[in-house]
Formats: C-alpha cells, structure tokens, sequence
C-alpha cells in the first residue's frame, strides 16, 4: 500500500511526532524514509521508537526490504547517542540476520561510546561479516576499554586487510604496551595501509616502543627494518637518534640500501645537529637513493619545517609522504588511491604506473593527458615542467564544470624507462584546504633507481 505520508516536508519541519508517527506507517517505504529523516533531524525523543523499529522479528525474513528500516534505525539511534539504545544495539549486531543491519548497529555502539558494549563488540570480532569485524575493531577503539587489547591483538591476524587495519587503529589510540610485539609484526603485513596504520600506532605509543624498535633494526627482514627506522623517526628522542645514526655510521651500519636510505630520511625528521656527521657520510653512499635523502635531511636540518601526522607510502619503487588526514582504501583494480577528506567534499589521489616508456618524453605523455582532459569536458587551466633527483616532472591543473564544479591536478614522474602520475580530482574549494598536503605529496614523491 502506498502511502501519501510527504517525509520530506516533516523533516524540513523537523516534525519530530510527525515522523515518528510514520515510523509506523504501513508502507515500508514511508517507514524507511522517516527512520532515515530521524536520522539527519537526531531528535532523543524518536529514541523509543526507533528501538522499535529496530528490533527483528521472525517474519522479517520473508520481506528482506525490510532490513533498511532496521538499518535506517541503527544509524540514527547511534546519532541521537542515548545509552537507552545500548542493549537494543547489542542485541541488533549479536541476533539480526542481515549483515548490513549488524553493521550499523555495531557502528552506533562506537559512536554511543558506553563500555557496557565492549564485550558484545569483542564477541562482533568473530562476525561472518568482515565488515562487522572492521566496525567491531573501530568501535572498540572509540571506546577505548583496555579489556579490548588482547582480542584487538589477535584480530591483527584476521584474514581481511580492512580488520587488521582497524585493529592497529585502535590498538594504536588505547597506546597499550602489550600491544607493541604484534605491532612491530604488523609492520611486515602484506598489505601497505596494515603496515602504515601499524607505524602509526607504534608511532602514538612513543618512547615505550623504542626499545622494542631498536632491537627489530636487527630483524633479517630488511623492509621490517626500514620500517622501524621509519616510526624511530617519528617518536624521535636520544635513544632513537643514537640508533638511527649507528645504521649509517660506526660498526652496524646497515647493509641494505633501503634501510640506509629510510634512516637517513629520519633523522631528517628529527631534524638534530647531532646526526650531520652520520648524513654526510650517507651523502657519499654508493647509491643514489641514500644520497638523495640524506640530501633532503640536512636541508630540513638547516631549515627545520613543522611535520605533523607524516606517513609515507612505500612500495619498493617508488614512495611519498602524506598526512595522517588521507587513508589508504581499496579499488577493484588492485591500484592504490588515497583519500582525504575536507571542507564539503573529498577529494581523491589515484597512483598509477606505466612501463616500458623510454621513447616517450614527459612532455608527450602531458599531451595525452590533455587530450583526456578535454575529452572529459575539463579546461587545462596551469601547467609546467621541471626536473628534481633525475625525475622529469610534468604537472597539469584542470577544473571541469559540466556536472558539479570539480578541481584536477595530474602531476606525472618520470624516470628512464618508469612513468608514475599522480591524479588528484575533489572539489575545488576542498583542493585549496588541502593545498599544504597535496604539496607535500607531490614534493616528496620518489622513484628509485
């Protein structure tokens, strides 16, 4: 039956009675609308009535449709953030059959933030749902209740990146000690983001996990090794500065490059005097790699910049910082993208490669990527071209204003025979609050060789 309920116009209204009187329309559709208008309004005098609707019942299984009302319900009882809502949510993630239903219940108990939920939320980290299990992981963090460690700890071994993501995450706000052995591991992850949310993590534990850091610049592994180079320089600190300076210098300098080259960059991070002795040593390495960056580190030195919140993307061909405002998510086509939100949109970075391009100059590639600009309707508005550590650097500034206002930066990199460009695309006002980062990254930006 079709309903003539406007849920529009009580939401405009912010109808508060009206709406939760539709909550319980016959019509499915009007319910689901007025559950997601209660949702935008956040009024706790819906709260009542949206645990209603919340709850499941057997014949909901033969109107699967159904579960949006459900869902609908969860998210705006984790909006409102009454602790009235507190069981009814466990009771949703632990009994409801529909996983998205699980996982807005299980997302407003983190936003509600009660520790009464914190051993239901456990219980969540063995949902079917892997999704279930991420929100379960960041839920626990947002509450913050250390009984969540040791099951955080084991969940950095769940079978999806996305969980184990989470997992660091919030092992990483608790800055829980017990937490620093399986983080250290953590930094070998075959995922990249596992890896940089675990340095991170470590990273907000600070001095307490130097000593653990040092002793894995022993570990076999050398890309566990560069990674600890990596989160000393972040916490810095005498002990770490001493550490970082003995893989360049003295007795135990390290004997991949990588290592020296992830040292070097550190101490630049830490930015004390001390270690010019161990970065102009690193200035005469063998390879280019660690020359350049302990280039880059005695300048910082000399003219020390503020950094905070500075990961870095590294997959062994090529790396680049960002700040801790972007996140690392997952597309079909395995190609990393990041994505930072600001102002009144996100804006997006693609990182794509290209081989085999000896023959073709920085400057024939920019013309291809015009001929996509003007085939997409976007006006090439800047443009210019340079060169820094024996990369050709083409960049490329476009808006599009077909459909919604929208802001493109292509910067391409280029190096003999390996081509990488970066494709920035957001909202033009999001792009000039985001300027310091895209800066940083396109700074930054490095292909080995």
């Amino acid at each position: 039956m079709d309903s003539d309920v406007n849920i529009e116009y009580l939401e405009e209204e912010r109808d508060v009675e009206g709406l939760i009187r539709a909550l319980k329309d016959q019509d499915y559709l009007t319910r689901k609308e007025a559950a997601r208008a209660l949702k935008k309004v956040g009024d706790e005098r819906a709260v009542d009535a949206l645990i209603e609707a919340l709850r499941y019942k057997s014949w909901h299984s033969d109107y699967i449709i159904l579960s949006a009302v459900r869902e609908n319900s969860a998210e705006a009882l984790g909006k409102i953030g009454d602790f009235r809502a507190v069981q009814p949510l466990i009771q949703a993630m632990e009994d409801d059959p529909d996983e998205e239903v699980r996982l807005k219940a299980t997302w407003a108990l983190g936003e509600i933030g009660d520790p009464e939920a914190v051993d239901a939320l456990i219980a969540a980290l063995k949902d079917n749902s892997w999704s279930v299990r991420r929100t379960a992981a960041n839920a626990l963090g947002m509450i913050g209740d250390h009984r969540a460690v040791p099951y955080l700890i084991e969940t950095l071994e769940d079978s999806d990146w996305h969980v184990r993501k989470y997992a660091a995450v919030s092992l990483g706000k608790m800055r829980d000690e017990k937490a620093i052995p399986v983080l250290l591991e953590a930094l070998d992850d075959e995922d990249a983001d596992v890896r940089w949310k675990a340095m991170l993590a470590l990273g907000k534990l600070g001095e307490s996990a130097v000593p653990a850091l040092i002793k894995t610049l022993k570990n076999k592994n050398w890309r566990v090794r560069a990674k600890s180079a990596e989160v000393l320089g972040k916490i810095g600190g005498e002990e770490a500065l001493n550490a970082l300076i003995c893989l360049l210098l003295g007795r135990k300098v390290d004997k991949h490059r990588h290592v020296r080259g992830k040292a070097a960059e550190a101490l630049g991070r830490i930015g004390d005097a001390e270690a010019l002795e161990a970065l102009r040593h690193a200035q005469k390495d063998e390879y280019k790699y660690v020359r350049d960056k302990a280039d880059i580190s005695i300048q910082k030195i000399f003219k020390p910049q503020k950094e905070v919140g500075i990961l870095n993307y590294d997959n062994g061909e090529v790396s680049l910082d960002y700040s801790e405002h972007w996140e690392m998510v997952s597309t079909s086509d395995a190609k990393k993208v990041l994505r930072g939100l600001y102002a009144n949109n996100s804006i997006t970075l693609s990182l794509n490669r290209n081989t085999d391009v000896a023959e073709i100059s920085s400057q024939e590639f920019a013309e291809m990527l015009k001929d996509v600009f003007r085939i997409q309707g976007s006006e090439v508005m800047d443009e210019r071209d340079f060169e820094r550590y024996g990369m050709e650097i083409y960049e490329i500034y476009g808006e599009n204003h077909e459909m919604t206002p929208t802001s493109i930066l292509i910067v391409s990199f280029k190096k003999e025979s390996l081509l990488y460009y970066l494709w920035f695309v957001g909202d033009p006002v999001a792009f000039q609050e985001a300027s310091a980062d895209i800066e940083l990254m396109v700074n930054s930006f490095y292909i080995y060789g």
